[in-house]
């Protein structure tokens, strides 16, 4: 095969969802967190880094849900509505909870996990980061197409940025001081400067379409794009040019880079495409069996380990893997 698989059928039943033998690379499969008597489907899945927590945004169970990743256990399941994304801010005392239907962004204190303000918007939300320079946040109208500037200090939305078509994720590249996201409505990466908070460029994401899945890799002034289309396209942001493509998994929602290791982890239904980014190209190494609902993803950068949350219908399990010659 072209790609060897990375995982062993179900049928060695190593745990709710299949392991990983043979290929190029192995990947071991490690911790797996039960939340019980929960059913229903994740969005947008983060790291925060200095509390070593798993942040998973718990759309149909309307929580928003921490995951101490040392001691591999729930910490809280805070009701907050139908949550799809979270930030934190520079110094982890607060996580931004966006609600969508709501069309609110909750403010929760990481220390206490309550929610301590709530900031209307004029729509409801998805995609949510927030800025370190100016200490800003920045939150998706979904479907829609704007961005809205929130100051966390005053608790409003101080600017709306109009953007080229419906928007996806987006990341923050600290050095160039500019905020990419993906318009999956117009297969283009809009760039944002957040000093005026306008899009001063945008950068075609062909042969990726419907644009969905983004990461950004600081080291080699790149960001990875994930097409619905089972495509993933490579954009040097230094020229706003892409470099290169290759196919993934159909129907990626989120994606996440391991920056130590160089390996991408594009997670689309039932299967994670796994590609590694450190030589001339990228390359998919394989395909790790997941689940119908695991379509989210993200790296915990202190040990590597990357996780993915996804229901069978009864209960909901955040579930992670170990690649190899990984930091203790």
């Amino acid at each position: 095969m072209k790609n060897a698989l990375l995982s062993l059928t179900a049928s060695l039943a190593l745990s709710p969802l299949a392991a990983v033998a043979a290929g190029p690379l192995q990947l071991t499969p490690a911790t797996t967190i039960e939340i019980p008597n929960s059913s229903g489907k994740f969005d947008f899945l983060r790291i925060d880094t200095q509390r070593h927590r798993l942040l998973a945004a718990h759309e149909n169970d309307g929580t928003a849900d921490y995951i101490d990743l040392l001691k591999s256990s729930v910490i809280a399941r805070l009701k907050v509505g139908g949550a799809v994304d979270t930030a934190v801010d520079a110094d982890s005392k607060y996580y931004y909870v966006s609600v969508q239907e709501a069309q609110r962004v909750a403010v929760v204190d990481a220390e206490t996990l309550k929610e301590v303000k709530s900031i209307k918007t004029a729509g409801p939300t998805d995609a949510i980061l927030f800025e370190p320079k100016n200490h800003m946040v920045y939150v998706t109208h979904d479907e829609g197409a704007d961005v809205w500037v929130i100051d966390p200090t005053s608790a409003k939305v101080v600017a709306t940025i109009a953007i080229p078509g419906v928007p996806e994720f987006m990341v923050y590249d600290d050095k160039a001081d500019r905020i990419y996201l993906n318009i999956k409505s117009k297969d283009v990466v809009a760039v944002i400067d957040p000093s005026s908070n306008k899009v001063v460029a945008q950068w075609p994401t062909a042969p990726a379409l419907q644009p969905h899945g983004l990461a950004f890799d600081a080291g080699n002034h790149r960001v990875f794009v994930a097409g619905g289309n089972g495509k993933l396209v490579v954009i040097d942001t230094k020229t706003g040019s892409a470099t290169g493509s290759l196919d993934i998994v159909p129907k990626v929602d989120q994606i996440a880079l391991d920056g130590v290791g160089g390996l991408l982890y594009c997670a689309g239904a039932d299967k994670m495409s796994v590609v590694n980014t450190t030589g001339e190209k990228p390359a998919t190494l394989g395909e790790l069996v997941t689940a119908a609902t695991a379509k989210n993803v993200a790296v915990d950068p202190a040990t590597r380990a990357v996780w993915t949350t996804y229901t069978d219908g009864k209960s909901s399990f955040a579930k992670s893997w170990m690649p190899p010659h990984h930091r203790p």
